[in-house]
């Protein structure tokens, strides 16, 4: 399970910052991408994937943790680039429905992902997609979630 209790190296940008978690840093080299973004007002963050690497089935609560552990490294990239949860505007979720990694149908699957993400959204709630997909890296990928914030800077005055 990926933690986030290591050093963020934040990357200043024309129009904002890139943030890196340290232990994102393999990956940002290997697919060359930005685990955060700040581009003036908006927070862009990649995709974080919910991943059973284990060949067994996850059971719900598992999956339920698992999630929570997604949401959490959203909202402490979020907080790296000075936003909050409360400023997500959209979340876009992958799900591989189906897999022989997860003991849940579509719908016990959508029912976890629900609940929760009640636990870290309060109404009114971001607008949001889910789309199926067939695979997500890594192998083992459940759901991948993606956020954008909405977050004008704080200014002095």
């Amino acid at each position: 399970m990926q933690t986030f209790e290591t050093t963020v190296n934040a990357v200043p940008t024309r129009t904002g910052k890139v943030v890196i978690p340290e232990e994102f840093q393999a990956d940002v080299d290997q697919f060359h991408y930005a685990p955060a973004r700040r581009a003036g007002d908006f927070v862009y963050l990649s995709g974080i994937v919910a991943a059973n690497d284990d060949t067994r089935p996850m059971d719900a609560e598992r999956f339920r943790l698992e999630l929570r552990r997604v949401f959490t490294l959203i909202a402490r990239l979020l907080d790296a680039c000075d936003a909050r949860l409360e400023d997500v505007i959209e979340l876009q979720m992958f799900h591989v429905f189906g897999s022989d990694r997860l003991a849940l149908d579509k719908a016990g699957q959508l029912a976890a992902i629900a609940a929760v993400r009640d636990e870290f959204f309060a109404a009114p709630y971001p607008a949001a997609v889910e789309l199926a997909v067939a695979e997500l890296n890594p192998d083992g990928g459940l759901v991948e979630i993606k956020a954008t914030a909405f977050a004008p800077p704080a200014t002095s005055g």
